[in-house]
């Protein structure tokens, strides 16, 4: 890709994603259809986008299911994140080839950013777009959602994490309004809604941009759940406060414009909430006009 951040030598493998073994309960199993039935391939190359459609990630339909802390469903979401990992490798290697992940939930940041580092080694960066900061400790007494855990686990050495953990100067989390109690790390960067607001999208893209390393290889997590429940109805978890889809697309028409981004997952839509796909819809246009052609 040019230095200039153009899009025009890219290609967007979409991949679908099955995955609900992070998360609490049932809503995200199979999103990836309801973008098929209204047509996001065809919209997206209608915008100019080069798009292929590489079906879904095959994930074993028999990972466990239960309550037992720290971690619901473990080892669940890891066998998950592997067959992910596994799935995009070949896409990461081959200059202006961008992985795009659609469906699953927010653990699956933990096998994105493991992916990017095999292949890039460990100098990343991952852009968070979350309602929620997701850096949720584990708790030997408590059962949680690996969800909630995501930038927990990409940032700590673990028994859950294979890899070398991120420093936490390598993420970034915008746009949340809840904690969800996280950990903190020293070093991590955050702006939340009310600063993205107060800064504006556009120029919150910009700084954010230009504090990254010139040659930092950036994974683009975006939970739908960063937009407001009146506007986002259909998110997993939906937000009482969050962005508008206006604010949204200045954000990512800026982002997705960066010639350093390899890696894009769309997550935490639940298709059980949007029976009549009017939401979905607005997502792929959403999408269509973010990642069109400069």
């Amino acid at each position: 890709m040019s230095e200039n951040g153009s899009q025009d030598e890219r290609i967007y493998h979409l991949l679908g994603v099955p995955l609900r073994s992070g998360s609490l309960y049932p809503g995200s199993e199979n999103d990836a259809q309801a973008y098929r039935d209204v047509q996001i391939v065809q919209r997206l190359a209608a915008s100019g986008c080069q798009v292929v459609d590489d079906g879904d990630i095959a994930i074993p339909s028999y990972l466990p299911h239960h309550n037992v802390p720290p971690i619901k469903n473990w080892p669940g979401p890891r066998i998950a994140w592997e067959c992910v990992g596994e799935s995009i490798d070949s896409y990461l290697r081959q200059p202006g080839h961008i992985p795009l992940l659609i469906g699953g939930d927010c653990s699956m940041v933990a096998g994105t950013t493991q992916a990017l580092m095999r292949v890039y080694g460990e100098d990343i960066h991952v852009l968070y777009i979350d309602g929620d900061i997701d850096g949720v400790a584990p708790q030997p007494d408590r059962c949680q959602s690996a969800a909630a855990m995501g930038l927990w686990l990409v940032t700590h050495a673990s028994p859950f994490w294979a890899g070398p953990p991120l420093k936490p100067s390598q993420v970034t989390v915008v746009g949340w309004s809840n904690t969800l109690d996280s950990v903190y790390e020293e070093g991590m960067r955050s702006l939340s809604l009310a600063q993205v607001r107060r800064l504006e999208p556009t120029k919150v893209a910009q700084r954010l941009l230009q504090a990254l390393p010139a040659s930092s290889p950036v994974l683009l997590h975006f939970d739908i759940d960063v937009l407001s429940k009146q506007e986002m109805p259909a998110a997993y978890f939906p937000h009482a406060d969050g962005l508008s889809f206006a604010e949204v697309q200045e954000l990512l028409s800026v982002i997705l414009a960066d010639s350093r981004i390899r890696l894009i997952e769309v997550t935490e839509y639940a298709s059980l909430r949007d029976l009549e796909q009017t939401v979905v819809s607005r997502i792929v246009d959403l999408l269509a006009a973010v990642l069109k052609r400069s």
